[in-house]
């Protein structure tokens, strides 16, 4: 082998080994930037799932909070006509104890005082013997006291009917206060939501740019990857054209051996042949190459 052959095949060889190195070196590199792609992508995705999961918390919140508010305006509503009635009864309770007390004012006597005092007259009519202009000076008297008393008992009514439109403006009354109370308690509710629910919008606004940063940063070791692998892919086609050089190389090589045995077999097989025409012994050698070359076909002569 010439000394630039065995050159060239140094060469080749240690192209080679030199390609193997760096395409190990490429595949651990990217192995690990795979590693770190899985932890990045399963990181972003449990960030995902918290979005996810607060996300559905708002919307939630959310429905609860329409639903308090829903509730709030349906008392409201109610709570507005029963204000009406209650101002309209308490107006009407006004009118009617106005009217009772313009009654009792204009008797001015007890019920009691009036009844004893028809009795008394009415025993007179009875039990007196009285002339005609006295018994009917009694009997309008009398006329006169009666009309009285309807006057009181028809207050006696009113008075009643104010004490009923009381005690149904006072069951109004509680039903204000109760309402009132009920919406002030929905109304600390929903407060108390919207505290929740911008709480959780603010981790919201927290995790994104985490996703972003992470997706970003996904995306740069994602491309990095490919990068490699188009590295790789090359580095191992050039590695491939250089182990294909190199068994081309071996194989010229061989066959250059080959062929410089063949010929320095034939050179020995010729020296052989005028040797063994000429009777002189031949050396296991020579008679190996004189068979070899199909110049002995009948056994070979004594070799000394």
């Amino acid at each position: 082998m010439e000394a630039s052959q065995a050159q060239d095949l140094d060469e080749i060889r240690q192209r080679i080994k030199d390609l193997r190195t760096k395409l190990r070196s490429i595949r651990d590199e990217r192995r690990s930037l795979i590693e770190e792609l899985k932890e990045l992508r399963a990181k972003r995705r449990e960030l995902i799932e918290k979005i996810r999961e607060r996300r559905a918390k708002i919307r939630e919140l959310i429905e609860e909070r329409n639903k308090l508010r829903e509730e709030i305006e349906k008392l409201f509503e109610e709570r507005q006509k029963v204000i009406e009635e209650y101002r309209k009864a308490r107006q009407e309770a006004t009118e009617i104890r106005n009217e009772y007390e313009s009654l009792m004012a204009e008797v001015g006597i007890p019920e009691r005082v009036l009844r004893r005092r028809i009795a008394a007259l009415e025993r007179r009519i009875e039990t007196q013997p009285l002339s005609r202009d006295a018994e009917r000076d009694l009997v309008v008297r009398i006329s006169h006291l009666e009309a009285m008393l309807q006057t009181l008992l028809e207050a006696k009514k009113l008075k009643r009917k104010f004490i009923e439109i009381m005690a149904e403006a006072e069951r109004w009354r509680f039903f204000i206060r109760d309402t009132g109370e009920r919406i002030k308690a929905l109304k600390t509710q929903i407060s108390e939501l919207n505290e929740q629910i911008s709480d959780l919008i603010k981790e919201l606004d927290e995790i994104r740019p985490e996703v972003d940063k992470l997706s970003k940063e996904i995306e740069e070791k994602s491309a990095k990857v490919d990068e490699m692998k188009a590295q790789m892919d090359a580095i191992f086609q050039e590695l491939t054209a250089a182990r294909e050089t190199l068994k081309k190389a071996y194989e010229e090589m061989y066959a250059a051996t080959r062929q410089v045995e063949e010929q320095l077999k034939s050179k020995l097989a010729m020296v052989a042949l005028e040797k063994y025409k000429s009777g002189e012994k031949l050396s296991l050698e020579e008679l190996k190459a004189l068979i070899e070359a199909g110049y002995l076909e009948s056994g070979p002569p004594a070799a000394g």
